[in-house]
């Protein structure tokens, strides 16, 4: 999983900020998240991205496969400097496996341990995360963080083709709200169960029921609650 990094570029930016508070001015240090741009090279037609400067092999390549064409396939990504990345896919990756159920206890705990452990999200304010949960194993396999909730995103598919893993047999995690965006990205990866601790949209509700992917939004741990917005006649979320 992805922890506080040890890539120098990618240390917070000290900042001295001046702050109004409860009627009071003050001047005092702070940190703002590091964000560079990223160019992609796929099909000899570049693309621009921003983001945070770690792990960027992995973020070109799961956005070349989610956005630029691809869907579950190997990737190779070839440096081409610190922030410019060339793309070409490989084999398919087998992506039709069923990601298995969850029972509400394990997903609050599950996403209290996702939204808890330590990382980018605490320093700044300014991350988002997403994760791979297997359901079958019970174990939290990946967990991403960037700027961008759809990086967050792109980065686990890049990790899936690096690993080959299907991305259809793990539940998604995110930090974010699912809007069609995102949502439609998640399908493109081959989710079929995503948990979002944020809202959702109707129209990603929509795509859901088209799809048969299981939504669950609102999922907080110290709420002791979650919404379920669309689920199977065969459910994935147990009581």
């Amino acid at each position: 999983m992805t922890k506080n990094t040890s890539c120098p570029q990618c240390k917070p930016k000290p900042i001295t900020v001046t702050q109004y508070k409860d009627g009071q001015w003050a001047v005092h240090p702070d940190v703002v998240s590091i964000e560079v741009p990223v160019t992609l090279h796929f099909n000899n037609e570049p693309t621009q991205l921003w983001a945070w400067p770690e792990h960027l092999e992995d973020l070109v390549a799961g956005h070349a496969l989610l956005d630029l064409g691809g869907g579950s396939m190997e990737t190779v990504v070839e440096k081409v400097n610190d922030h410019e990345f060339s793309v070409t896919l490989g084999e398919p990756i087998e992506n039709d496996l069923e990601p298995g159920k969850l029972h509400g206890a394990e997903m609050l705990a599950a996403m209290a341990k996702f939204i808890d452990e330590e990382g980018q999200w605490h320093g700044t304010g300014c991350f988002h995360r997403a994760g791979v949960y297997d359901a079958k194993t019970h174990t939290m396999l990946h967990r991403t963080e960037d700027i961008g909730r759809h990086n967050c995103v792109d980065r686990l598919a890049g990790w899936a083709s690096r690993t080959k893993t299907p991305l259809s047999g793990l539940v998604l995690m995110v930090s974010a709200r699912v809007t069609a965006s995102l949502c439609a990205k998640a399908l493109r990866a081959g989710y079929k169960f995503i948990i979002s601790r944020s809202a959702v949209t109707s129209a990603s509700i929509a795509m859901a029921q088209e799809h048969g992917v299981t939504l669950v939004g609102f999922a907080r741990d110290q709420e002791k609650r979650f919404t379920v917005f669309h689920d199977l006649q065969t459910p994935r979320v147990l009581t």
